[in-house]
């Protein structure tokens, strides 16, 4: 009882900012499109580097997600300079993830977090500009989001909501539930303070480095899992790195990353990474003890009424439950019409699904596509001499065919 109680807190904590982190999120991706983007990174001068990390810090982008919109860019004619910086900024921070973390972690850590993506951004796409004298981006993909779609048949105030509400809910849904059930757990079964000795100074950054740097972790998820290392003693600056380098690396984007910019610059993505990271981390532990900020008491009641805040947490549970009935348990297209069957790796969110479907639905002869995200499964009705185009149109968006 005592994990299901905590859990209603956490929903209750954040479910506000995160309800109004959706709405704003379903509005940038409808009026900050990737073509307003690519207008201002097209040019290679460092100009476009700050540029495109100060345009990806609002962008609500995962890891993944960011991938097929960077491949846009990079077609299109943007430097690998702002690509990179573009590719550092984006997936750290979000709107919706920048006001859970308000509600959880309290304003300084909502104000610093961005400050932090912006300025690794500029870093990593400082480096790239200055030290790859190769401009040409070899890239061949396309991006096929939501904010790449040129069609107008669906209404502005439709697609606001249903990116907010459905699309954007079915990527942060499982992890952010996972998040929030393991802090739980955290919150309940370990002592305060048991991580004290590790958790403090350099040690603790580089437990949260390794921790952080090969996993999957959404911008939005790892705010309640950051909330709950610090309560059991890891410092402000190990779950600093920890919300720095779990949301922005993971080893499908770094395989993507290798394949788009190259080696020299995957090394250069990682490196601003890590040092950024651990030298933000650095300077919040010195200059704020954990004795001068109490990060529990920056709850959402000191906004928001307790009736506004049961509100929006059942309100955030039906977009849970919806966004869970979609990704499990919606009807698929039936397999027994289907003449090929083949699974690739690499796909973690619906960003990757939808991309793929765009993608093999705009070849010829291809009819009938279902995409299963959990196991990678791909069914699709075509003739013969379309396999090869299947197959090349899925390694051109960076995903690997299983053997």
């Amino acid at each position: 009882m005592e994990v299901i109680s905590n859990f209603w807190m956490l929903i209750k904590e954040f479910s506000p900012y995160l309800i109004l982190g959706c709405l704003i999120s379903g509005i940038l991706s409808v009026f900050l499109t990737v073509e307003i983007v690519q207008k201002y990174l097209g040019k290679k001068t460092i100009s476009s580097v700050f540029i495109a990390s100060f345009l990806g810090v609002p962008l609500p982008l995962c890891s993944c997600g960011v991938i097929p919109v960077s491949a846009y860019l990079s077609k299109h004619g943007a430097s690998k300079g702002s690509v990179t910086s573009f590719l550092i900024s984006t997936p750290q921070t979000g709107i919706d993830s920048i006001f859970i973390t308000y509600g959880m972690l309290g304003p300084i850590f909502a104000i610093y977090r961005p400050v932090i993506a912006f300025l690794s951004g500029i870093i990593g796409g400082s480096l790239v500009h200055a030290l790859d004298d190769d401009e040409v981006v070899s890239e061949t993909a396309v991006c096929e989001e939501d904010c790449c779609d040129d069609s107008h048949s669906t209404s502005m105030i439709y697609k606001i909501f249903h990116y907010g509400f459905v699309r954007l809910p079915q990527d942060i849904a499982s992890p952010l539930v996972i998040g929030i059930v393991l802090s739980s757990l955290i919150i309940v079964f370990i002592p305060s303070n048991y991580f004290d000795f590790v958790g403090q100074g350099i040690l603790g950054m580089l437990i949260m480095l390794l921790l952080g740097l090969p996993t999957y972790v959404c911008a939005t998820a790892s705010v309640p899992l950051a909330f709950a290392l610090y309560t059991k003693g890891f410092s402000l600056g190990a779950m600093l790195v920890f919300l720095m380098t779990g949301p922005a690396t993971n080893i499908t984007t770094m395989s993507v990353i290798y394949k788009i910019l190259g080696r020299k610059n995957l090394l250069i993505y990682l490196s601003s990474i890590i040092f950024c990271s651990i030298g933000a981390g650095l300077i919040l532990d010195f200059f704020i003890a954990p004795d001068q900020i109490e990060i529990s008491n920056y709850t959402v009641h000191h906004l928001i009424g307790p009736w506004m805040q049961v509100f929006c947490s059942i309100l955030f549970i039906g977009v849970l439950i919806n966004s869970f009935k979609i990704k499990y348990f919606s009807k698929s297209t039936k397999s027994d019409n289907l003449l090929n069957v083949l699974y690739i790796e690499g796909m973690t969110c619906s960003h990757c699904v939808d991309s793929v479907k765009k993608s093999l639905s705009k070849l010829k002869k291809i009819t009938q596509i279902n995409v299963e995200l959990s196991s990678g499964k791909i069914e699709y009705k075509g003739t013969k001499e379309s396999i090869g185009l299947v197959e090349e149109v899925i390694h051109s968006l960076g995903y690997k065919i299983k053997s």
